[in-house]
């Protein structure tokens, strides 16, 4: 009887022993009838992130689908692998993609969890999470999980446990947009994977199981239980000492962001070093491919530059008093009501507050914050003019922008007024600061490179440098006086003025340029002709295809900062063409060069090997659009208008200096132009719809200050070199008035071309 029975229990246990492997035979051949392609894992190519640096090595910006760095696994140091074997995967090493003791031992302590109503566990490998991350989806299903378990052990017999790893590590997500571990060691810690701590490496290998849940910041206790989980784990499985598992345990979870001294504010040039790769490479491989981008930026200079150019702006908007409150609201909960009101772009460092009263010397206001302050009546002066009480401008209830000064708050406005700013190495082009408007929060729009705007009196240097290569002398007398020009048939007569309205009488060339008549300008393009004008202009970029009539030479064309900017450092480098340049090197993600801004050929070069020459470097000549003698003659004029001239607000610095200021029509743009023989710096004011700036709203009085605070900034890191004299130029006295050779002290110095 008990024979019969032990054969029933046998047959029935080989009949659904038989069953169930024929049903798990079915199974998996109907689930995996569809099966990804899992060898295209061979061909991973994850986006990664492209990076912008300055040309001393600061972060500008960083473009991104995901936030990855790829690293490869050669470079990740031991103990971080083992950090994620001891947290995610015990017997790696030892399983075919599937772990069976761990699906029994998780199954085991499931029982123990469900009587215990916690949560159950997971048994998936890392080979099973890279199956699932890259070939799969996160439905739970039967169906997918046999096709993860089928997946699993094709990719296990098919890539070695290193290249699972690699796959594995780069496409993990770790929270805070950071994909990958050498990214997730930059954001927690800016730090490469090689340099973390153990303690650091543990909780970044903790990460994968649930980011947030494990966040320090959100929850700081669950985070450093999940890390010292995983430092006991490394312990356990004999991949740390005692010791080392004690020192990581006792260590804090230190968050460490990126320092700021090491990163650039420059929205402005990395929109532009964007677009520029973006037209080299295609939009999407720039958001993929991770590029590493140099550029020509230098990040000290783009400070200074940013800030004088902010504070230029602001100064003329004081000018022209305060405008209105922001809002008005109830003092009834005013905190409350002032935290409804939105942040306003553009206010930088400004904070939004509410007058709480007002008398005649001071304003009470309050902050977002709850806190209180005063605003003294010396801080509202520029508000109106004569202003006698702080009341008649400030009134309960008014929400304002105010400045912390320390002491004291300031009254403050967003101005209205805009404009752009570069700074470029007139040898090579290279853009060393680019700030393209007030603020790129505001507006994108970039003033530098996008804005077509009308450069005044800026482009009469070009109208006198196309006499001066035609050998008209700089000591030549000229007649500022009434000129009538006729247009053509049907046309009106133009009858030009100078700003003031003024004569002069006979003048040089050089005063009439120095003091920026434009009068004498129409007179000099009449002798050289007009069309002879727009071909300078044309040759050195200013505009490709100027107008041809007269009110062009006063500048009533079309042009880009840039642009401008771009001809005054032909004319400081001796009359040499350049071209903007933003870009210095650009590397794949393997660290290949593929573009590099200065193209000379080094013959000879051979690295290693240190019995060599010192190499033959052989660059490229560069097209001259320009005698070298009519640019040093312009530039001496102009260095004159620092003197004697319009820009002499300049002169001040006690550098080699160069510059010219131009106004428009009825004050509709604001233009200097200045260089040395290392810089050549560009500046316009102007509203964004163009209207007047105001009667005395000049290219003195509004563009210059921006140049003058940065001078005031940089001069003293500037060479104090003279521009270089061409062998031609003769250096001589002349009288000031009648342009004659002089042995007279009083003469000023003049640069005359040598007669053939």
């Amino acid at each position: 009887m008990i024979k019969k029975f032990l054969l029933f229990i046998l047959k029935s246990a080989l009949l659904f022993g038989t069953i169930a492997v024929f049903t798990a035979l079915f199974l998996v051949f109907y689930y995996t009838k569809d099966l990804p392609d899992y060898s295209q894992l061979a061909k991973y190519h994850p986006p990664l992130t492209t990076r912008i640096y300055s040309s001393d090595g600061k972060l500008i910006e960083q473009y991104a689908k995901e936030n990855r760095i790829f690293v490869s696994i050669d470079s990740v140091p031991l103990y971080l692998v083992q950090a994620f074997i001891a947290a995610e995967d015990k017997n790696f090493f030892d399983h075919q993609g599937i772990d069976f003791i761990g699906i029994l031992r998780a199954a085991i302590s499931n029982v123990n969890n469900v009587i215990n109503n916690r949560r159950l566990e997971g048994a998936s490998t890392i080979t099973q999470q890279v199956v699932k991350n890259f070939l799969l989806t996160n439905e739970r299903s039967i169906a997918r999980k046999v096709k993860e378990a089928v997946l699993s052990y094709m990719v296990s017999k098919t890539f070695s446990k290193q290249q699972i790893l690699e796959l594995y590590l780069n496409q993990t997500f770790f929270g805070k947009g950071s994909y990958g571990v050498a990214s997730a060691a930059q954001t927690y810690f800016n730090k490469s994977v090689e340099d973390l701590t153990i303690a650091e490496a543990s909780f970044i290998a903790g990460l994968p199981k649930a980011p947030s849940k494990f966040d320090p910041i959100k929850n700081y206790e669950r985070s450093k239980e999940r890390r010292d989980y995983v430092i006991n784990r490394m312990l356990e499985d004999g991949y740390i000492s005692v010791s080392e598992a004690e020192e990581a345990l006792k260590t804090p979870i230190i968050l460490k962001s990126r320092d700021k001294n090491n990163l650039v504010k420059a929205p402005y040039f990395a929109e532009a070093v964007r677009a520029i790769v973006s037209d080299l490479y295609g939009n999407d491989e720039f958001y993929t491919e991770g590029f590493t981008i140099i550029t020509t930026l230098d990040s000290a200079m783009q400070k200074d530059a940013e800030e004088s150019f902010v504070q230029a702006l602001r100064q003329y908007d004081r000018l022209k008093g305060f405008r209105k409150p922001l809002a008005k609201i109830s003092l009834e909960n005013w905190q409350a009501k002032l935290n409804e009101i939105p942040a306003q772009a553009g206010a930088r460092e400004y904070e939004m507050a509410v007058v709480l009263s007002s008398n005649d010397h001071e304003a009470i206001i309050g902050l977002k914050t709850g806190q209180k302050g005063r605003i003294p009546l010396s801080d509202v002066k520029w508000a109106r003019t004569n202003i006698k009480s702080i009341s008649s401008i400030l009134k309960a209830g008014d929400v304002i922008f105010t400045e912390n000064l320390g002491q004291h708050y300031a009254l403050r406005q967003i101005p209205e007024v805009n404009g752009g700013f570069v700074v470029v190495d007139p040898s090579n082009g290279c853009v060393k600061a680019h700030v393209g408007g007030y603020d790129f929060d505001v507006n994108k729009f970039d003033r530098i490179l996008q804005a077509k705007r009308q450069p005044g009196s800026a482009v009469k240097s070009f109208v006198y440098l196309s006499a001066l290569e035609r050998g008209v002398e700089p000591n030549r007398i000229f007649e500022d006086a009434p000129i009538e020009i006729t247009q053509g048939p049907g046309m009106p007569s133009w009858r030009p003025k100078n700003y003031k309205g003024d004569f002069l009488g006979a003048v040089t060339f050089r005063t009439a340029l120095e003091k920026s008549r434009n009068l004498v300008t129409v007179r000099v393009a009449k002798q050289v002709g007009i069309r002879s004008v727009a071909e300078m202009i044309s040759r050195l970029g200013i505009n490709s295809a100027p107008p041809i009539y007269y009110s062009m030479i006063l500048g009533s064309l079309e042009t880009t900062l840039s642009q401008m900017t771009n001809a005054y450092g032909i004319v400081a480098n001796g009359g040499f063409q350049i071209v903007p340049s933003y870009i210095e090197l650009i590397q794949d993600k393997n660290g290949k060069i593929l573009y590099k801004r200065d193209d000379s050929e080094c013959i000879g070069c051979t690295a290693g090997d240190e019995d060599n020459d010192i190499p033959e470097i052989k660059i490229p000549p560069k097209k001259q659009l320009i005698d070298s003698a009519s640019c040093y003659q312009l530039t001496s004029i102009l260095q004159g208008a620092v003197q004697r001239g319009t820009s002499s607000r300049l002169a001040k610095h006690k550098i080699p200096l160069a510059a010219k200021t131009g106004t428009t029509n009825n004050s509709y743009d604001t233009w200097n132009i200045a260089y040395t023989p290392d810089l050549v710096m560009g500046t316009y004011v102007g509203f964004d719809n163009p209207r007047t700036m105001g009667k005395t709203a000049t290219g003195a009085s509004v563009a210059l200050p921006v140049i003058d605070i940065f001078l005031e900034k940089i001069s003293d890191k500037l060479s104090k070199a003279e521009f270089d004299v061409p062998d031609n130029i003769e250096i001589v006295r002349v009288d000031r008035s009648t342009g004659q050779i002089t042995d007279s002290k009083s003469g000023i110095i003049e640069a005359l071309k040598m007669q053939k």
